[in-house]
């Protein structure tokens, strides 16, 4: 079954007409969370000064839940800021979010996952951006008492105002260190190559780097209840070319209820 769910993803994915700028959060392909409501926050705010980075942030608000025990599905509201002086904090897109587990955890020598996402422009006139189609394979593999997940995207606009033709391929990785569960440490890396066949060069490309903690705590542990639990993720990214911004504070926060 999920063999052919793979199939039928990537056929619809054709027709479909680039990875806007992605979530920094690296997804998992077991993270399924079947029979469980999650309220999750993702946020990231730009340090530079730079007249092309200054003052750029992005904000996401998100509703989630396992709808099989091999498909997560997300609503999410996304907020924005582009870089430069004065620019207004704009909601820019509605989006739905899957993936997909394509194999059971152990089961061959990596876990595999596939992640689809549409998203549908809410801005206008100046401010206005294009629809979007993102999607592509998860990687995840434990090696002793690390975590290696891997996210390779492709991303299509479309509509009247797409600024970019083609596909747009996007990474993301990270290395985590298992050490404990309310607090174990990992580096990650999101980047962005540009247009599949007409990619610049690495020095303008987008790269950031940097250590992040990553953590789970019971809400009993917090004093917010008898069941479920709060997940964070908290990061400082580097940027590794010209083109990237030198400092993000990267954060992803998530609240999860048993249904």
């Amino acid at each position: 079954m999920r063999h052919y769910l793979l199939m039928g993803v990537m056929a619809l994915s054709l027709f479909v007409p680039k990875l806007a700028a992605a979530d920094y959060h690296v997804v998992s392909p077991d993270e399924i969370d079947l029979g469980e409501l999650e309220i999750e926050n993702n946020g990231d705010a730009v340090f530079d000064l730079r007249p092309d980075q200054v003052d750029a942030n992005s904000f996401t608000a998100e509703l989630g839940t396992g709808l099989t025990p091999w498909w997560h599905s997300e609503l999410e509201m996304g907020s924005a800021r582009a870089p430069g002086y004065n620019q207004p904090q704009l909601i820019t897109q509605a989006v739905w979010e899957n993936s997909f587990e394509l194999t059971e955890p152990g089961e061959y020598f990596a876990d595999l996952g596939f992640y689809f996402e549409y998203g549908q422009s809410t801005t206008a006139g100046r401010a206005a951006t294009s629809n979007e189609v993102t999607f592509g394979p998860l990687i995840e593999k434990d090696i002793g008492r690390t975590t290696e997940t891997v996210n390779l995207f492709v991303t299509r606009q479309f509509g009247p105002d797409e600024t970019t033709q083609g596909l747009d391929l996007s990474y993301a990785v990270q290395s985590r260190w298992n050490v404990w569960a309310p607090l174990s440490p990992a580096v990650e890396m999101y980047g962005d190559a540009g247009v599949i066949g007409s990619s610049p060069s690495l020095a303008r490309q987008q790269l950031l780097i940097g250590p992040v903690a990553v953590g789970v705590l019971p809400l009993s542990e917090l004093g917010l209840g008898h069941a479920g639990q709060f997940k964070y993720e908290l990061g400082w990214l580097f940027g590794a070319t010209p083109a990237s911004s030198r400092g993000t504070l990267r954060w992803r926060f998530e609240v999860e209820f048993p249904l």
